[in-house]
């Protein structure tokens, strides 16, 4: 897979035949007749072949979608014909093989699960920072800086003195965020600096802290993805890797693939050392999951492992759940 751009026309000519365009796009805007956006994504979806998922709410669009180039480029073309779409988040990255095998549409109380329906980015969302002054605002001593991501992304990497909530999924954030809001005046922070992969989870966060009472709060623009591409390595402040949702697992400042692998049993990212492990199984265990799995769920994973394994001696790309 080739790093993700921003513009489709960045992908090199000799890349397009015969693989595939993959496209991960958001926009946080307010919609109505959900069902009937249901039903014109799925016909267009239906004319381009794409296959993948998308998320429809009252909040807005997300989600990953693959197909031909030309089909991408008209359902792109369709997509910002829209007013709610003219100026949509989209990431291209190439795939050799076609990483989706259907097309979901789907209508749902989020695009992004934070289990508060009453957000609203589009019209609440903090203010967006280009990557290019993101290391100015986050060296401001009045300023905290937040890792919005879970902790199995925390793990890995992070900006340089972010704080980070600890959150196993993203619906724990607002019981974090209400905590830092319930702090007396003189202890809570000045201002705040959100960040998160790609941009989506940071957005609608500062969307939560702003309607907790905090007026100064800031996101990264385009996430630690597009920090990557816009800001030389030497200037980074960027430590380790930044988990990814992909075959990749992780990537380092370059875009290239890190050092990380996942436990396919509880997803978490393993280094090389902790692969070597005894407790360690490929497809099965590892040293943070050993011993927590029912024999109905070892069962189920070695059953993966084996398909893998299959489909590696085929020369293809096993198609597996990733964590949201």
């Amino acid at each position: 897979m080739t790093q993700a751009l921003s513009d489709i026309h960045e992908i090199p000519k000799p890349e397009l035949a015969d693989n595939y365009v993959v496209a991960a796009l958001y926009k946080f805007v307010v919609l109505s007749d959900l069902a009937e956006w249901q039903e014109k994504i799925r016909a267009i979806c239906s004319d381009t072949e794409m296959m993948g998922t998308l998320l429809i709410a009252t909040e807005g669009l997300n989600g990953t979608i693959s197909a031909a180039y030309d089909d991408m480029i008209q359902f792109v073309s369709w997509l910002r014909g829209h007013d709610e779409f003219t100026d949509i988040a989209i990431k291209y990255a190439i795939y050799q093989e076609r990483p989706f095998h259907r097309m979901k549409v789907r209508l749902k109380k989020e695009i992004v699960t934070m289990g508060c329906e009453d957000i609203y980015p589009s019209q609440h969302a903090g203010t967006y920072v280009e990557p290019k002054d993101w290391n100015k605002l986050i060296s401001d001593p009045d300023v905290m800086v937040v890792d919005t991501r879970n902790h199995y992304e925390t793990a890995i990497g992070t900006f340089t003195g972010a704080v980070d909530p600890q959150t196993t999924n993203f619906r724990d954030f607002p019981q974090w965020a209400q905590k830092l809001a319930d702090l007396p005046e003189g202890e809570k922070p000045k201002k705040l600096a959100m960040f998160c992969t790609g941009g989506i989870r940071c957005e609608k966060s500062t969307a939560l802290m702003k309607q907790y009472g905090f007026d100064d709060v800031y996101h990264l623009k385009g996430g630690i993805l597009k920090y990557f591409e816009d800001v030389p390595v030497e200037e980074s402040l960027w430590e380790g890797e930044c988990f990814v949702f992909d075959n990749r697992v992780s990537v380092d400042h370059s875009l290239t693939k890190g050092a990380y692998e996942l436990c396919f049993a509880c997803r978490m990212p393993l280094t090389e050392a902790e692969r070597e492990d005894e407790r360690y199984l490929p497809g099965l265990s590892c040293h943070y999951c050993f011993g927590e799995k029912t024999e109905a769920q070892k069962a189920r994973y070695e059953e993966r492992q084996k398909q893998v394994a299959l489909a590696k001696e085929r020369g293809e790309q096993h198609i597996g759940k990733a964590r949201e």
